[in-house]
């Protein structure tokens, strides 16, 4: 499993820069994810969704069964932390514990609902070159934290390279 420190999240996320993204791009995106995640985990219960800033859903999955009605609730506040902070939830969660806290709850360091943001692994901001902002969120869930990011960045490098 990869170790990520604050510096070379932030490169990810600096260097990972979309030339474009439509709906398409979306679902195409969503169906490699959701490829690789079955090709890694077959048996594992694993959410998969592409959501743009303004909330609408482009791309939803589980794979494994049964579905797990809890994921829909990680999906969304992972989404909503990539969106509120503009870094991945797992740079958010590295940049809670650099400050000395336990960094399993964004309200640690920031006046927020838990019920609403999360900052385990997973989520991942698109960002599309020449504009400003995220514009799009990618989130993997139902693995440990770390291998719920990698499927993410893989997603968006594979992406990156069509």
């Amino acid at each position: 499993m990869a170790t990520y420190s604050l510096e070379s999240l932030a490169a990810q996320e600096q260097s990972l820069v979309v030339p474009h993204f439509t709906s398409a791009d979306a679902f195409t995106l969503g169906v490699h994810i959701r490829e690789q995640t079955l090709a890694e985990y077959p048996t594992k219960v694993v959410a998969i969704r592409i959501t743009l800033a303004t909330g609408q859903i482009l791309f939803s999955t589980v794979t494994g069964s049964p579905a797990i009605p809890d994921s829909e609730t990680w999906l969304a506040r992972k989404a909503a932390a990539v969106l509120r902070f503009g870094v991945s939830t797992l740079h958010l969660g590295k940049k809670i514990r650099a400050k000395g806290l336990k960094g399993d709850r964004v309200s640690e360091a920031y006046p927020v609902d838990d019920r609403e943001y999360a900052c385990h692994g997973g989520g991942f901001p698109i960002r599309v070159k020449g504009v400003e902002g995220v514009i799009a969120v990618v989130v993997v869930s139902g693995l440990v934290q770390e291998e719920d990011h990698r499927l993410a960045v893989e997603g968006i490098e594979w992406f990156l390279k069509q």
